[in-house]
C-alpha cells in the first residue's frame, strides 16, 4: 500500500504554519495590549489628592499655588514629574524658590519661599537682591523702598551700581533713595537728605568717594541750602542752590556754582 496517500501536501502545511503564526501573533498583541492597558495606573502608583503648600507666606495663595500645579501633575505617585511641577509654581508671581516632594501615598508637598525686594524699578517694578524684576506693583508699602531707574533690561547692573554707592557713602551716614542710569549710561544719585549728585558716565564711584571726601566737607553747613552737586569736573565741582547761595561759602572759591 502507498504510504504517500495519507500525508498532507507541503503546501497545506505550509498554509497552516502560517495561519498558527498569525494567530499566536495577534493574541500576542492582544495580550500586550491588555497588560499595558491594566499595568498602566499600576505602575503610575495612586493618585495624588492631597496638596500642601509650606511656607512663610504673604502674596502667595495655596490658590495661585495648585492652579500652577495641576496641569502639571501626573497620573499618579509615581508617574508625576516633580521637576514639572517645580518649575510649574517657580512661574507664580511672588515666589522666588521652590521644593517638591511626594509624600506615600497621596500626598505632594510643595514648599515655597517668597521674593524679598530690595529696591524699586522704573516706578513700579520690584527688584530682588539677584537684580530680578519680578513682579510690578504700586504697593504704596514699598515706597520706602531706594527707587531705581534705567534701561529695561538694566535692573542687574544698575542694582549692583547701587550696591557699590550705598557701601561707599554708609561711614559718612548717607543713604541712597535713587539712582538714576540714563541711556548714554550718565548716574545721578539722590541723597536722603534731598541732595542730587551728578555723577555722568566715566568713572562715577570715583566722583563720588570724591564728593564724600571733598565735597561735603567745603560745603558743611550750607548742605540744607543745595540741590544739587555735579562732580563731572576734573578739578572740582559745582553746585546748584535752592536759594540765592550763602556768602561764605561764595567767598571761599572752592566750588563753582551754578543755579
Amino acid at each position: 500500500m502507498n504510504s504517500s496517500a495519507h500525508q498532507p501536501a507541503p503546501g497545506f502545511s505550509k498554509r497552516r504554519l502560517l495561519f498558527a503564526a498569525t494567530a499566536l501573533a495577534s493574541v500576542l498583541v492582544v495580550l500586550i495590549g491588555l497588560v499595558a492597558h491594566f499595568a498602566k495606573p499600576l505602575l503610575a502608583g495612586p493618585a495624588l489628592t492631597t496638596l500642601v503648600v509650606q511656607g512663610d507666606l504673604q502674596h502667595v495663595t495655596p490658590e495661585a499655588v495648585r492652579a500652577a500645579v495641576l496641569p502639571a501633575l501626573g497620573k499618579g505617585f509615581f508617574s508625576t514629574n516633580v521637576d514639572a511641577v517645580k518649575a510649574a509654581v517657580q512661574s507664580v508671581p511672588w515666589v522666588a524658590s521652590v521644593a517638591v516632594r511626594r509624600g506615600w501615598p497621596h500626598t505632594l508637598y510643595i514648599g515655597v519661599t517668597e521674593e524679598v525686594p530690595v529696591a524699586r524699578w522704573n516706578g513700579s517694578g520690584l527688584v530682588d537682591a539677584q537684580g530680578r524684576v519680578f513682579v510690578r506693583s504700586h504697593n504704596t508699602d514699598y515706597a520706602r523702598l531706594p527707587a531705581l531707574a534705567g534701561p529695561e533690561g538694566s535692573a542687574q547692573d544698575v542694582l549692583a551700581e547701587y550696591n557699590t554707592f550705598a557701601a561707599l557713602l554708609a561711614p559718612r551716614g548717607l543713604a541712597i533713595m535713587q539712582l538714576t542710569v540714563d541711556a548714554r549710561g550718565a548716574a545721578s544719585v539722590q541723597l536722603s537728605d534731598g541732595i542730587e549728585v551728578r555723577l555722568g558716565r566715566e568713572a562715577a564711584e570715583q566722583r563720588l568717594a570724591r564728593f564724600a571726601a571733598i565735597a561735603l566737607p567745603t560745603l558743611g553747613a550750607h548742605l540744607a541750602a543745595v540741590a544739587y552737586v555735579d562732580m563731572r569736573y576734573t578739578n572740582g565741582f559745582a553746585v546748584g542752590w535752592k536759594t540765592t547761595p550763602p556768602d561764605s561759602a561764595a567767598k571761599r572759591g572752592e566750588v563753582r556754582s551754578n543755579v
